[in-house]
């Protein structure tokens, strides 16, 4: 019986284990959309970067840092595309 408790474990550790590479397979699959802009004027917003970058493609995330002080952002953002 207990031959089985570890065989039962061992099962669970390698669904465990695939279910992490295919998250890990997912991310690293999204970042692979995912562009870095910069120099950006404090006054930009999300839906300027939408409109500028909608131009060469879908854009399906926009996070744009913003400085919780001033309320403006931080002069930079990231965006994420539907594909390449």
């Amino acid at each position: 019986e207990h031959a089985d408790e570890e065989h039962e474990h061992a099962e669970m550790a390698d669904v465990e284990e695939e279910e992490h590479r295919e998250v890990v397979k997912e991310r690293r699959k999204r970042k692979e959309f995912e562009v870095f802009v910069g120099g950006l004027d404090k006054d930009a917003t999300e839906d300027d970067l939408r409109k500028v970058f909608g131009e060469v493609g879908v854009v399906t995330e926009v996070r744009l840092m913003m400085n919780p002080q001033t309320k403006k952002n931080k002069g930079f953002a990231f965006l994420r595309f539907e594909n390449v």
